[in-house]
């Protein structure tokens, strides 16, 4: 389950973003995280990219804010703060802080949970209300891409696993059925 879960990522991802999703799925499912939502996340905020920095001081594949966070986690120095956003498990786990904390607040709540992600509980009383509604779409679209499309993942192997287990019994059968049998000559 766990690989293919991993490999029913959009077909437009390189192997090394890919490889990042792996990742992401591999460090939230024991703990109970939404591992689309953190790979749509990831993909809307960095494509996927560990080294990724923006203009505001984001970091890392989810873009983690170290004027915010980082400062908030206790972090001295951006050029720690940088290095720990740029490994995928770090960053992975910074997320789901972030998304946990989104969680305890009204209007984070449901498919608003991205934008809080992106603007912060306070999002519907922001200036960029429209940019971060924008945002929040785009990551509940992907992360709903991504569910279906992985389902439709499992559906084809849990169909293809059935077609291949009728197809050795009904092999099996016309086998015993072609077989001589001892004494019936």
């Amino acid at each position: 389950l766990w690989l293919l879960l991993s490999l029913s990522v959009p077909s437009y991802f390189t192997a090394q973003q890919t490889s990042m999703a792996a990742t992401i799925i591999e460090k939230a499912k024991p703990v109970g995280e939404d591992p689309y939502l953190l790979v749509a996340t990831a993909w809307v905020e960095s494509r996927l990219n560990p080294m990724s920095i923006s203009k505001t001081n984001d970091y890392g594949l989810f873009q983690i804010n170290w004027t915010f966070w980082g400062r908030k986690w206790g972090y001295k120095d951006r050029k720690s703060f940088y290095k720990d956003m740029s490994n995928p498990y770090h960053a992975t786990v910074a997320a789901m802080i972030v998304f946990k904390e989104m969680r305890k607040y009204k209007s984070c709540q449901g498919l608003n949970l991205p934008a809080c992600y992106n603007g912060g509980p306070g999002w519907l009383k922001s200036k960029n209300k429209d940019k971060i509604l924008a945002y929040a779409n785009k990551v509940n679209r992907l992360e709903y891409n991504i569910k279906k499309d992985s389902q439709i993942g499992l559906d084809n192997f849990n169909i293809t696993a059935f077609h291949m287990l009728s197809i050795v019994s009904l092999t099996q059968y016309h086998m015993r059925e072609l077989t001589p049998r001892v004494g019936s000559m």
